[in-house]
């Protein structure tokens, strides 16, 4: 089964979205993350599933409903958070087609003490011919908690993005919104506190007038071991960073996600790599993830602001 899920649409059983997950490692995941101890290589793993209660079913359904495209991006929405949920959720019933033009609001949900709204989007955003077909549109998501101001937008780039952005502020009643960067007001020094481990890379824009080239990407060789030091710790980067003439633009990486979900080799905590941007708020996973840590991802971005 292919991702992203359309949750608007699907009617497959939790047992079968796990099923249908693209590894065992993505399913181990799941499962930890519905508090689940279940052996996904035993070869028992499939009755084992099936014998599930319809609670524990309803926990592994909670980690797979809105999955999607496993690229967040970050927005400041003036008046969001006075946004009731039941006035969120209330609204979904009057929901009209905003035409072929455009994105569409399909529900609102709550769950996980948030609100979900699910749009379905035109792959660029916008169309201009009369009728589209569900092929090039996109099924998007854009969640948030009560009483704060960050909407993330599940999408898979900066367009589908923005016209889910704009159908979701429209649908709340709403009117100021904007991307959050990574760059301000010291978010960037909170966010790597809270949960980077390192970077493997990074990609620096050039600002001065007096240089000769527009950006600068750093990668290091590998170790004997076949992995990366952080390239934080190189005094070049260190002080390319530091620079007035150049500014941070993207850095892939490895962050730290507390909570249950562990691999069973170490069994320490979930690190799962992403690659950031930082002047447009955008956080890409490079691998599934369930519900849980992207939900934990949301918290660590709002408290870093």
């Amino acid at each position: 089964m292919d991702l992203p899920i359309d949750p608007t649409q699907n009617d497959a059983s939790p047992t079968d979205l796990v099923r249908g997950l693209s590894s065992q490692a993505a399913r181990r995941r799941v499962l930890q993350a519905a508090d689940l101890s279940v052996d996904v290589d035993d070869r028992s793993f499939p009755e084992t599933l099936d014998e599930l209660s319809r609670i524990e079913l309803r926990r592994v359904a909670s980690q797979l409903r809105f999955a999607g495209a496993r690229t967040l991006h970050y927005f400041h929405v003036d008046g969001l958070q006075q946004v009731s949920p039941d006035g969120a959720t209330g609204r979904a019933g009057d929901v009209s087609s905003s035409g072929a033009y455009g994105p569409e609001i399909q529900t609102a949900v709550r769950d996980h003490d948030r609100v979900y709204v699910v749009c379905d989007v035109p792959d660029t955003g916008t169309q201009t011919q009369l009728t589209i077909s569900d092929e090039d549109r996109t099924t998007t998501v854009a969640t948030f908690e009560p009483r704060t101001p960050v909407l993330a937008v599940r999408a898979p780039d900066n367009e589908t993005a923005d016209a889910t952005l704009r159908a979701v502020v429209d649908f709340l009643g709403l009117d100021a919104a904007s991307r959050l960067s990574f760059l301000d007001g010291g978010f960037r020094g909170r966010f790597e506190d809270a949960c980077v481990v390192g970077y493997s890379s990074v990609r620096l824009l050039t600002t001065g007038s007096r240089v000769s080239s527009s950006e600068i990407e750093i990668r290091p060789e590998e170790s004997g071991r076949g992995s990366h030091t952080d390239v934080r710790t190189d005094t070049v980067v260190s002080d390319l960073l530091q620079r007035n003439d150049t500014e941070l633009d993207e850095a892939t990486g490895i962050v730290a996600i507390s909570g249950d979900v562990r691999p069973p080799s170490s069994g320490e905590r979930f690190r799962p790599r992403v690659t950031i941007g930082f002047p447009d708020g955008r956080v890409r996973f490079e691998q599934f993830v369930p519900e849980q840590v992207l939900l934990e991802l949301d918290d660590i971005v709002r408290d870093s602001l």
